[in-house]
């Protein structure tokens, strides 16, 4: 599997930096889709007032500057069979192979999110097992990956919330309004 390269996501967006200022209507069209992807442009258009044409450009163009990177279903992981989550911190022995530990990880289908992390330990990954005896070996099988030092788990017993929609930044001075800008 071939992941960004470092310090960039999908879409060429850098972490933490946006390459442009976002209209309001597109952070409303965002909004909307991050928690309704299946909606219609019929739909869309009506809740932020502009004509299909308008929102099927704007959601066009929010995914060529890899704002929206995809769409998905978000499945029940327990229901599925996956009750355990399980997060796995992960340190980087030192030397070559440490770069290719990301790409490592995502041939495990049971890791679920990979995160480079500022802490004692270089990676934290996300892990869905059926049970404790899948995560003992799915442990078992990180710490044999070549450039793998210590690993250190911590298994989450209830899960309240993830996947929450990313919400416009708050702008400057305080309004609740989102920034402004000059493109439509």
């Amino acid at each position: 599997m071939r992941l960004p390269a470092r310090g960039r996501r999908a879409g060429g967006i850098l972490r933490g930096h946006v390459k442009a200022s976002i209209h309001p209507k597109d952070w409303e069209l965002l909004a909307i889709l991050q928690s309704e992807g299946k909606a219609t442009y019929a739909d869309l258009a009506r809740r932020v007032n502009l004509s299909q044409t308008a929102v099927h450009e704007r959601v066009k163009k929010l995914e060529a500057r890899g704002l929206i990177r995809g769409y998905c279903a978000m499945v029940d992981p327990a229901a599925l069979g996956l009750p355990v989550t399980a997060f796995v911190f992960v340190e980087q022995r030192p030397g070559p192979n440490g770069n290719a530990l990301p790409e490592r990880f995502a041939e495990l289908p049971e890791v679920v999110a990979c995160h480079s992390i500022a802490a004692d330990e270089t990676f934290l990954l996300k892990v869905r097992v059926a049970d404790n005896g899948e995560l003992e070996r799915v442990i078992s099988e990180i710490r044999a990956l070549d450039g793998v030092g210590r690993t250190r788990c911590v298994v989450g017993l209830t899960t309240w919330f993830e996947a929450r929609p990313v919400p416009p930044p708050a702008p400057p001075g305080g309004s609740d309004e989102p920034p402004q800008t000059v493109d439509g």
